[in-house]
């Protein structure tokens, strides 16, 4: 049996208040030119050259590639205050058509890292705590949104353990072993894609909990989904405006959106299964749970910015709010410690794309994938790469689950 222990609310808030003290400006969101630069937090074990880089992501990428049914990868690597993109394989398997710095790629789950740091700027802005109860963001009745006294708080939306069901609505074909000729996926996808704002929350009305929040762990989108709302209530503005006026904007990263532009969707790689199906991206709908897309040289900036030590919103997000031994979760961020050392990462998995952001602070090192193939193997293969190229690159780096 696995003991776990819950993160401390008071412990939170001390860690909140550390992140506020070193705040430079909380209004204006991100302050481009002064968080744009890695923290240099410590020296390079190995000094790494940018032709021995290349030769190290070229030959896991090569190794990865070799099974035929992957497609295309674009792998990143930030070190210091150097950024190296490499491209293999192909966007579009009936052209053999190498990715690029201009192909737009789902980044899937990694999209609640940024739901988890426009939380973290709101708290900053004094528009809520991420502690607060999340009825004191919702219009009407929520009292369901309970178990023994116990409330859903703001930050168990974005470490699943809120209690909430995968998605919202919530009906019985999203059952994994519901019976239908429509994939698990697809079926997910569709009842997301044919619902609305208002649909959720009757939904969200109709759920019950069946523990205390913050004691079980329970994979929820409908829970980052309800975030990226009490974002947009808070503020006023939509969740997208939001996300490029405190992230995308201020750090360039001008191809990462929700809704793409014509010139964008030009670029959008097509996704496979590891039978070669072809996909689309999963719906918009998904909101701040998985409706982001974007570029590699885009999500380069945004893993350079996960590395700074003075960004407070960026801190804010890191600080845990479960632990379980050296295991620990931020504001989405998945986080493990060893030797004073820390790693965190995230993944994304939608039908036909995968994707990894890996920041390793302490090493000044950072590392993004980004895959258009998706199969039941893909992701662990593609964390064991990762946890080469990066052991590779550096010799302190740690060995992610």
């Amino acid at each position: 049996m696995i003991f776990s222990k819950i993160f401390s609310p008071k412990n939170l808030l001390i860690g909140i208040a550390l992140a506020i003290s070193s705040q430079f400006s909380v209004s204006g969101g991100v302050n481009a030119a002064e968080l744009l630069h890695a923290a240099n937090s410590l020296p390079p074990a190995s000094i790494q050259t940018e032709a021995s880089i290349k030769s190290i992501v070229t030959a896991a990428a090569q190794e990865y590639l070799s099974d035929p049914n992957t497609a295309g990868i674009s792998i990143g690597i930030v070190r210091g205050n150097h950024n190296y993109a490499y491209h293999f394989g192909t966007v579009d398997k009936t052209l053999t058509q190498l990715p690029n710095d201009s192909t737009v790629y789902p980044i899937a789950s990694i999209t609640k890292t940024f739901t988890g740091t426009l939380l973290a700027q709101a708290e900053l802005d004094h528009k809520l705590k991420i502690t607060d109860d999340v009825r004191l963001y919702l219009n009407g009745d929520y009292p369901n949104l309970e178990f023994a006294k116990q409330p859903i708080q703001l930050f168990h939306l974005l470490n699943h353990r809120s209690g909430l069901p995968f998605i919202l609505p919530n009906p019985p074909e999203a059952a994994p072993d519901f019976v239908d000729v429509v994939p698990y996926p697809l079926r997910i996808d569709k009842i997301v894609d044919s619902s609305n704002k208002n649909g959720f929350y009757t939904a969200l009305h109709q759920i019950t909990l069946s523990a205390a929040p913050g004691t079980h762990f329970q994979y929820s989108n409908a829970a980052a989904q309800l975030a990226g709302y009490i974002v947009e209530h808070v503020y006023g503005e939509t969740f997208e405006t939001l996300l490029h006026e405190k992230i995308t904007g201020p750090l360039a990263m001008h191809d990462t959106v929700i809704e793409l532009a014509p010139s964008q969707a030009k670029r959008l790689v097509i996704g496979y299964d590891e039978n070669g199906a072809r996909y689309q991206p999963s719906s918009n709908k998904f909101q701040g749970a998985a409706a982001i897309k974007s570029t590699l040289p885009d999500m380069l900036k945004y893993a350079q910015w996960q590395l700074d030590a003075h960004a407070p919103e960026v801190k804010l997000s890191h600080i845990p709010t479960y632990s379980n031994d050296d295991f620990s979760i931020g504001l989405n961020w998945q986080m493990l410690s060893a030797n004073g050392r820390k790693v965190l990462w995230q993944d994304g998995a939608t039908p036909g794309f995968a994707s990894f952001c890996i920041p390793q602070p302490d090493a000044n090192l950072a590392l993004v994938i980004l895959s258009n193939e998706l199969g039941p193997a893909t992701l662990g293969r593609l964390s064991a790469m990762a946890n080469k190229i990066m052991k590779a690159i550096d010799e302190r780096s740690i060995t992610k689950p």
